[in-house]
C-alpha cells in the first residue's frame, strides 16, 4: 500500500540530516524536506501531545524550542513499516549497527531517563497513517505537501 510518513530530525542531529536524509532516500520517494531554524514551543507540544503528563514531557519538549529540527515527508509501498525498521528502536542502544538510530547515536534510554534529559536518538517517524496525518498537520505551515 502507498503510504506517507513524516520524519523529524531532532536538534542534536540537525549537523548529520543531509547524511541522514540520504539515507532514507535509498528506501522511499521524498516529498519535501526543510529546515526549521528555531522551533515554537506550541508545536512541539503540540507534537508531543501524546506524552503530556508523563514525567519526561517537560525536559523532552524544553529540548526542542528554539533549537533546529529538519523535517521531511516520504512516500513509498507500506514506508511506515518500512521506516520504522529502517529508523530502528526508540532506543539507540538496543538499535542494530545498520539502522538510523544504531548508526547515529550511541545514547541509552536509561542513561537519558536517569540524567532527566531526553533521548538522543536522532529522528523521529510517523508510526500510523493517522499519527501521519496529525503530525503533518501540526507542522503544515512548515510543509509544502497537499492534504
Amino acid at each position: 500500500m502507498l503510504e506517507k510518513t513524516f520524519v523529524m530530525i531532532k536538534p542534536d542531529h540537525v549537523e548529520l540530516s543531509d547524511r541522514i536524509l540520504d539515507d532514507l532516500d535509498r528506501y522511499a520517494k521524498r516529498i519535501t524536506s526543510v529546515r526549521v531554524d528555531a522551533v515554537p514551543r506550541e508545536i512541539i507540544e503540540d507534537h508531543y501531545s501524546c506524552h503530556k503528563g508523563k514525567p519526561f514531557f517537560g525536559f523532552m519538549t524544553d529540548s526542542f524550542v528554539g533549537r533546529p529540527v529538519v523535517l521531511a515527508v516520504y512516500e513509498g509501498e507500506n514506508i511506515i513499516r518500512r521506516f520504522m525498521d529502517i529508523i530502528g528502536p526508540t532506543d539507540p542502544s538496543k538499535a542494530p549497527p545498520y539502522t538510523i538510530r544504531g548508526k547515529y547515536s550511541n545514547d541509552s534510554l536509561e542513561i537519558a531517563l536517569s540524567e532527566k534529559r531526553p533521548v538522543r536518538n536522532v529522528a523521529h517517524r510517523s508510526d500510523s497513517s493517522p499519527e501521519f496525518a496529525r503530525e503533518s498537520y501540526v507542522w503544515r505551515d512548515y510543509l509544502d505537501i497537499d492534504y
